[in-house]
């Protein structure tokens, strides 16, 4: 159960008990009968005493008494309310109600929230805290889960080295690979980063070989394009990986590769770090969801009003760096300046996507535009 958190139902979770499991006190105080708390400074014997939570239930109300409870202990068959102990004056073995309760007031009723046999949780669901919490009331302990894809992630590029290395001339540090792993954190799965890949044929040979050995699922970064160094496709089909795609109408991320061989997929993203950000959330993201059989798949959008107009030239669906805000009840987007995919620092500012469609020009403020959550 401990590790349940962020993993995905592989069956339905049904409640063996009521909740509450019987009728208990919503407040420390006084259980009494309504025919007897009638009036306001009603005058009731106290029985000697107290029952707590985990004590087991107290006997009936005898006419004119009341019997003090803690808040979660269970409550005399025939109380009909619960009068907060800082309502009620003590003396000599007798309280005095101010003022006279309502029916079931401060009293949760056994089978209020839910009843034995109710479905809690459907196959698919992503375990929040809270759906963790309500497994656990419900006694599925051990919970099945389904299995997470095994992920293996390389970046390419002879120009990179590790961020705690010190650049040379012409050299980059990588920022893709602890950033796909860190996405992938995010939806609950380890991956496993290997070092860069230079662009060379033994190095990307030797990657596509060796794929499907120890993951489910291989995510590049760079050697998707169109340049002389841009070996991954070509390599990728060589090494028996059958091409599903290569190249996308969307704009970051166009040249996209996707392949399979056997059981194991291939996402080749592109090297630009917004397009590699926006082509996961795209399109690994939900093909991630579907392998561990997660319901619904994919990243959530929702419909905000935007603060600022975009224009756009082109004719590929297009994603825009943005910052989501609710204000006044409603969702509000405002558009980020980026000088464009390499720009990680207007990236990293972002906390959504604005998906505009292929072929728009101008989307005026005021206008409602969809919204990717990151």
């Amino acid at each position: 159960m401990r590790d349940a958190f962020g993993r995905v139902l592989a069956s339905e979770v049904r409640s063996d008990v009521d909740w509450p499991p019987f009728d208990t006190s919503a407040m420390d105080g006084y259980a009494v009968r309504l025919s007897d708390a009638a009036a306001a400074n009603a005058e009731l014997a106290e029985r000697p005493g107290l029952v707590a939570a985990g004590d087991p239930p107290a006997s009936p109300l005898a006419p004119g008494e009341a019997v003090r409870v803690m808040t979660g202990a269970p409550l005399p068959p025939n109380a009909e309310a619960v009068i907060p102990v800082e309502e009620i004056r003590r003396m000599d073995g007798r309280i005095v109600a101010a003022a006279a309760p309502r029916a079931g007031e401060h009293v949760r009723r056994r089978g209020e929230s839910l009843t034995a046999g109710s479905a809690l949780l459907p196959p698919g669901r992503r375990l929040s805290a809270a759906d963790v919490a309500l497994a656990a009331l419900a006694g599925a302990d051990p919970v099945l889960v389904r299995r997470r894809p095994r992920i293996s992630i390389a970046v390419t590029g002879n120009e990179l080295v590790a961020a705690s290395g010190r650049p040379g001339p012409g050299q980059l540090r990588d920022s893709n690979g602890p950033m796909l792993a860190a996405l992938c954190a995010a939806r609950g799965l380890p991956a496993a980063l290997s070092p860069p890949v230079a662009d060379e044929d033994a190095a990307v040979h030797r990657l596509f070989h060796e794929a499907g050995r120890g993951e489910d699922v291989l995510i590049t970064s760079g050697g998707v394009s169109a340049g002389d160094l841009d070996l991954l496709p070509e390599r990728a089909a060589r090494a028996g990986f059958e091409l599903l795609f290569h190249g996308v109408a969307v704009r970051p991320g166009k040249p996209i590769a996707f392949g399979k061989r056997n059981a194991t997929i291939w996402f080749g993203l592109p090297g630009n770090p917004v397009s590699t950000s926006v082509c996961f959330h795209v399109f690994v993201r939900t093909a991630l969801d579907l392998l561990e059989g997660a319901e619904p798949a994919g990243p959530v959008f929702l419909q905000a009003r935007l603060t600022a107009g975009v224009s756009l030239r082109g004719r590929r669906e297009s994603y825009r760096d943005a910052l989501l805000s609710a204000v006044e009840g409603e969702h509000r987007v405002l558009p980020l300046q980026s000088r464009g995919s390499h720009d990680l620092a207007a990236h990293a500012k972002a906390n959504a996507l604005i998906r505009i469609p292929a072929d728009a020009q101008t989307i005026e403020p005021g206008s409602l535009v969809e919204c990717l959550l990151l």
